[in-house]
């Protein structure tokens, strides 16, 4: 192997290292975001704010499997492999940059969207819908769409964290926690920020992964 070939093979694998530790951060964001919302996920209303955490952990499972291979397939020094390493790396780009070029152009709509999902568990926080206001309040520890005064002098036990309905709730508790409608609006906000900047770095990642992967197919082919 020239000193071309062997730059290339190690920076590639190098790289590859670095991508199987972001594919696992990949599953392990889109995990957390699933776990933080708990049984409200459940709710029929709420079908939609499953999407993105779905995405991001398929995204991280395929990101993960290909950098695995990527890494076998360097070290085993075959060009037809390499090449088509270089080929699923390019459709892993254009797939991760389409994710962070619609967060970044329907971010705006899509929070709109997800206070609505808590508009509708309020307006459907009955026995029949399974009281999805009490999974959110549990999960968010927020109280009410807009603030505990919603509810008056019947306050829910899941605004002080109580999973026992018939559990009276302190108002030294419930007082102190915003309502759920902002508190949810916000949880997507900072996760939709960070998942667009780092699907944008990742796919800066994944082109220039492409590029070296070319390079090396073509250098192992000239030996």
């Amino acid at each position: 192997m020239n000193c071309l070939s062997a730059t290339f093979k190690y920076l590639l694998y190098f790289l590859n290292l670095i991508f199987v530790v972001g594919g696992i951060l990949l599953i392990v964001v889109g995990s957390i975001m699933l776990s933080t919302m708990g049984n409200f996920a459940a709710f029929e209303g709420a079908v939609n704010t499953q999407t993105i955490p779905i995405i991001i952990i398929t995204i991280g499972c395929v990101t993960f499997l290909v950098a695995f291979f990527g890494c076998c397939g360097t070290i085993r020094e075959n060009a037809c492999c390499t090449t088509i390493y270089a080929i699923c790396m390019l459709i892993l780009f254009a797939l991760q940059l389409a994710l962070s070029i619609w967060i970044f152009a329907a971010n705006d709509k899509f929070l709109d969207k997800m206070s609505t999902v808590v508009n509708t568990a309020w307006n459907e926080n009955n026995a029949a819908q399974g009281y999805p206001m009490d999974a959110l309040q549990l999960a968010f520890k927020c109280c009410g769409n807009t603030g505990y005064e919603q509810y008056g002098n019947a306050v829910p036990a899941s605004c002080c964290g109580y999973k026992d309905r018939y559990q009276v709730c302190e108002a030294a508790i419930y007082t102190q926690r915003v309502g759920c409608n902002s508190e949810f609006v916000d949880f997507w906000a900072s996760n939709t920020d960070l998942i667009r900047w780092s699907s944008l770095i990742i796919a800066l990642f994944e082109l220039g992964i492409f590029i070296v992967s070319c390079c090396l197919a073509s250098a192992m082919r000239k030996r």
